[in-house]
């Protein structure tokens, strides 16, 4: 099987020795366009590299989210044996993103930087990132995939107007929910950029920051008070020209209304990337996976928690296996590769019980058959694992501990909260479906799975 990705990174500078000193004989103008380069083709290529991603419906696989912290070794190597794919935000087509025009101006206009000045530190992180996972990309194990293109603002900004003020443009449960987990500040524009004045209580003013504390790595939304007039209008051709600019000051009655418009549209756009990124995991046949405990219960109430999939998904989690802890990657890789038939039968049987389970619609025969799946995979593929790890360990001389826990427990929590799996059928998704459409025609599935992963993730044992 080819790696889309990596068969344009071997054959380019990217991955050669100007990674040691962060490209100092190469000019912002060639890394540009390499960057460009690289960016053209992944996006020519995208319907290939989400079928790189389906192999089939009995296979466990997971999406990590985008926002988030890139999947540490220590995750990598204790989901190796259970999970046969790992897919990756691309973290090098996220430096590809092209500024528009209003975006640059803005920048300006706020005092900011809007040159374009390639971080080289960022980008060197990001190939060396990749470089690092070569083993994992080539075994079949990790892919990546340009996820932030979802995300990527419109060259052209829109203007847009909603009656009620994008008050009643999600369910009014969610919205009052994702209104209750918002934070909103105070900027202030200053000689290099903005300052956020998280210190201080909020006030009238013309500059907010609104962010979700509860969303980790998620980046907040700076907005701007404007007003417009005409400044000229062709009777020919009917086309006007409008300035925009901020007042020195606005009413309160002006502020309560914009503030409540923008708290409300950040909530849309909280919902909606959150949305985009799990429907673009069902539709490669994933799982999806995130750090944020506000994604997890904004998930939890728009799907609810007592699907067929979430009662299917939580038995899996409750599966205790043994996991290999303190050993290195290549030695986890080889055990994948060359001596795991046990781990394989174990993922290939769960994900054909999962599939199978998920057409059952009668509750009760849900309730005994998955009664009966997790007493057949703990007496069969579990005592098997256990039997195989150590002899594997034995024979190959490895340094490591053997640890036991559910599925996912040993290898992502080490504080006392609670995992949870929320499943849902891709129809209740509908409004998203769209804007997945630019990654070409991938298959469905039935439902999609949940896995939330506490804030003390980053604390993992090593």
């Amino acid at each position: 099987m080819s790696h889309i990705n990596f068969d344009f990174l071997t054959e380019s500078f990217l991955f050669g020795y100007g990674l040691e000193d962060n490209f100092s004989a190469l000019s912002d103008y060639e890394l540009e366009k390499e960057l460009n380069r690289y960016r053209e083709y992944v996006i020519s290529n995208m319907g290939e590299i989400c079928r790189e991603i389906i192999f089939d419906s009995r296979k466990i696989a997971v999406t990590i989210e985008s926002f988030s912290e890139r999947p540490r070794e220590e995750l990598l190597k204790q989901l190796a044996l259970y999970v046969d794919v790992v897919t990756i935000s691309d973290p090098l087509f996220e430096l590809t993103e092209k500024k528009s025009n209003s975006t640059k101006v803005m920048a300006e206009y706020y005092g900011m930087n809007s040159d374009n000045t390639i971080d080289r530190e960022q980008l060197v992180a990001a190939l060396k990132y990749m470089k690092e996972s070569t083993i994992l990309v080539v075994c079949n194990y990790v892919k990546y995939i340009p996820i932030s293109y979802l995300h990527e603002a419109p060259m052209n900004v829109p203007i847009t107007y909603d009656a009620n003020n994008y008050s009643k443009s999600l369910p009014q449960p969610i919205m009052d929910f994702l209104k209750k987990n918002v934070q909103v500040h105070n900027t202030v524009r200053m000689d290099g950029g903005l300052r956020v004045e998280l210190d201080k209580p909020l006030t009238r003013g013309t500059g907010l920051f609104i962010h979700f504390p509860d969303c980790g790595f998620r980046n907040g939304e700076i907005v701007q008070y404007q007003e417009s007039e005409v400044v000229d209008f062709d009777e020919n051709t009917r086309k006007a020209t409008f300035r925009f600019f901020t007042p020195d000051n606005i009413s309160q009655d002006t502020f309560n209304i914009w503030l409540d418009q923008s708290v409300n549209k950040a909530c849309l756009h909280m919902y909606d990337e959150t949305f985009q990124e799990v429907y673009l995991a069902s539709r490669l046949n994933t799982m999806y996976l995130t750090q944020s405990t506000l994604k997890a219960q904004l998930l939890s109430k728009e799907m609810g928690k007592q699907s067929v999939d979430s009662q299917i998904a939580n038995m899996a989690l409750r599966l205790d296996v043994p996991v290999l802890e303190n050993s290195k990657i290549t030695d986890i890789i080889s055990i994948r590769n060359d001596y795991g038939e046990s781990f394989a039968n174990f993922r290939t049987e769960l994900g054909e019980k999962l599939l199978h389970l998920s057409n059952i619609k009668d509750n009760e025969q849900l309730e005994n058959e998955l009664q009966e799946v997790t007493y057949a995979i703990n007496e069969t593929y579990i005592n098997q694992i256990n039997r195989e790890t150590r002899s594997i360990i034995r024979s190959l001389g490895i340094e490591t501990t053997i640890a036991t826990g559910s599925l996912l427990t040993n290898s992502m929590m080490s504080g006392n909260n609670m995992l949870s799996l929320i499943a849902a059928s891709v129809a209740a998704i509908g409004g998203i479906k769209d804007t997945v459409k630019l990654f070409g025609d991938v298959r469905e599935r039935p439902g999609y799975f949940l896995w939330k992963l506490n804030k003390e993730n980053k604390q993992n044992k090593r």
